[in-house]
């Protein structure tokens, strides 16, 4: 059962303290710039360990299921950790991270919690992404406290030619669990260990992506104008070139503002929140760099001895001082290197800010955590073009992703 459902998966979807003749063989998500600077990141703690770049989810699970794994790995999904703890492909490593003397007080909130499943800890984060609001500040003065501000600001900011056709919006369209998540969302019950995506908050999110496009003339209209963007990353993000006025992104950005749109303004705050519900203020989405130990590697100790330094203060900075990570350490997050110096470093430190706010939170950790996704931007789509009711969709999304769960009972 297990090799078959991680083969499922998978169809779907400086410290010099370890010797050479134990060395490290570690698989990264990372490619062209970024893998250079990780592997310089490697270099700092140990020459010896060899780093395969750029490699997919895929063809990790599919190394797992023939019994052939690297050392070490990343995720690029967090949302496949669930899947694989619930298969043992992972170990679980609470006796390591209590002998190594880590704590979970010094982690940035969300950090340890997107790497649990069942109580268990099956990945040690090495820096985070944080997702909240970015605004140009040509165009938004103020940034918008609430999704009602945030939709006001929608209808003021979408711009049409002589023809209709829309030339700049106010929001890019966000990805869907991040707009829900902002608005309350409730996921997952920990309590009962049930699925709740059609609890009244989530619906009233779906209803709040709904009045979002449809304040910049429509989901039709916005898909229309959104479909000529190109990549985001690079020059060629259209929310640098200011064809959209707000968008929910990440730290990264902070450097290439800078780097492509020299001299261009733009501000950092948190993920609106419904004016009802003030306790969400303060709202960030975190992804993670989740590196994982798989349950049948051969250099648990040595493996685990590189995420020990990665959580120290040299550690933590090699890395966020040049891939633009947030450090999952708290003690780090006020480091002044990371904050001063090159004219971005500031707007950086806004996203440090807001990492360690009580209200960073993600995705529950599930084994059907990529299906629920899916169906829930599904949703999302189906209620934006008008073919189902928020309520129908969620129902739809509950009884579909519930029965998968029930998988892993």
């Amino acid at each position: 059962m297990r090799t078959a459902a991680l083969l499922a998966l998978a169809l779907a979807a400086g410290c010099k303290n370890s010797p050479s003749s134990n060395r490290l063989r570690v698989w990264s998500m990372w490619g062209g710039d970024e893998e250079e600077v990780f592997r310089n990141v490697l270099r700092a703690y140990d020459p010896t360990i060899t780093n395969l770049p750029s490699v997919s989810d895929d063809k990790t699970i599919r190394a797992l299921v023939a019994g052939a794994p690297p050392d070490l790995f990343t995720l690029k999904d967090p949302s496949a950790l669930g899947a694989l703890a619930a298969n043992k492909a992972l170990r679980p490593l609470d006796e390591l991270f209590a002998a190594a003397g880590l704590k979970d007080a010094d982690f940035t909130p969300g950090a340890l919690s997107q790497c649990r499943f069942r109580g268990k800890l099956y990945a040690i984060p090495y820096l985070l992404d944080c997702m909240v609001l970015l605004y140009n500040k040509k165009l938004v003065k103020e940034p918008p406290r609430t999704l009602e501000e945030l939709e006001e600001l929608c209808k003021r900011l979408t711009k049409r030619d002589s023809t209709g056709r829309i030339t700049q919006i106010g929001l890019r369209p966000p990805e869907a669990v991040q707009l829900l998540g902002a608005a309350g969302a409730q996921f997952w019950d920990e309590k009962t260990e049930r699925l709740t995506a059609d609890d009244p908050r989530s619906i009233e999110g779906v209803r709040w992506y709904k009045r979002l496009m449809d304040a910049q003339g429509g989901n039709e209209a916005v898909e229309a104008f959104s479909a000529g963007f190109a990549e985001d990353m690079g020059s060629s993000n259209p929310f640098f070139k200011g064809l959209a006025a707000m968008e929910f992104s990440g730290q990264w950005n902070a450097n290439w503002v800078f780097k492509y749109t020299p001299g261009e303004e733009i501000g950092v705050a948190p993920l609106p929140y419904p004016a009802d519900s003030p306790k969400l203020a303060g709202t960030a989405w975190l992804g993670g760099n989740l590196f994982c130990l798989p349950s049948e590697g051969k250099q648990t100790d040595v493996a685990f001895a590189f995420l020990k330094w990665s959580q120290t203060r040299a550690g933590q900075l090699t890395f966020a001082s040049t891939m633009h990570g947030v450090p999952n350490q708290r003690a780090i997050l006020q480091e002044p290197t990371l904050r001063t110096g090159a004219p971005w470093r500031p707007l950086f430190a806004r996203f440090l800010d807001l990492a360690d706010s009580p209200r960073a939170s993600h995705f529950p950790v599930l084994p059907v955590a990529a299906l629920y996704q899916s169906e829930l931007t599904a949703a999302c789509d189906a209620v934006r073009y008008g073919r189902k009711s928020p309520q129908d969709a969620l129902r739809q999304v509950q009884a579909k992703v519930s029965r998968e769960l029930e998988k892993y009972r």
